[in-house]
């Protein structure tokens, strides 16, 4: 069993026993098709790890979130995430110019707001995890990033999928998340 698959049956081990039945439902695989689709919609093929975790799931298959990072995109709504900053982007000015300089950058992050090689993975209401395929000096393409909708990038999660996804795993399996019945979601304890 690859890594991805062995992290992916841990989550979900932790959340069938941790939280109510169905908060995660993950859905099943994307088709090489979906997944080439989603690739050339971008221009960039994705990291391998992506491409095999989307063929095992294509997101959750009931919108759920991915602990408190926000729903766990198929490739259908990362698109759409991604469409709607690049539409944004053309026809505002969104991300763009001086008002857009992300403050605070903690990792190897371009001191850019977003542009189109940061691919939506997770999306709550804005925030959530990003796959950063052009970062800064000294990162890594592919590595997973925070963005916040109003700071922009925040910092770096993982130098990876496959390294945030295990990440995750052990938090969850070492306690340092529970789930929150009041936001109904999984989250660091004392979150919310």
């Amino acid at each position: 069993m690859s890594s991805i698959a062995q992290s992916w049956q841990r989550i979900s081990a932790w959340y069938a026993q941790n939280t109510p039945k169905d908060t995660l439902v993950l859905a099943d695989g994307a088709s090489e098709a979906e997944i080439a689709e989603l690739e050339a919609a971008l221009g960039q093929r994705l990291p391998d790890d992506v491409r095999e975790s989307l063929a095992l799931h294509n997101g959750a298959a009931n919108e759920a979130y991915l602990l408190y990072f926000g729903e766990l995109l198929s490739t259908q709504r990362m698109l759409e995430v991604w469409q709607m900053y690049a539409d944004m982007q053309k026809s505002e000015g969104w991300g763009l110019g001086p008002d857009y300089n992300p403050d605070y950058l903690q990792g190897p992050l371009r001191p850019v707001y977003w542009d189109a090689l940061r691919i939506p993975l997770t999306d709550n209401c804005g925030d959530g995890a990003m796959l950063d395929l052009a970062p800064a000096a000294g990162g890594h393409a592919g590595q997973i990033i925070e963005f916040d909708h109003e700071a922009g990038p925040k910092g770096v999660f993982a130098p990876s999928f496959s390294a945030w996804l295990a990440l995750l795993a052990d938090e969850l399996e070492q306690g340092k998340h529970v789930y929150i019945e009041d936001a109904g979601c999984v989250a660091p304890p004392g979150t919310w």
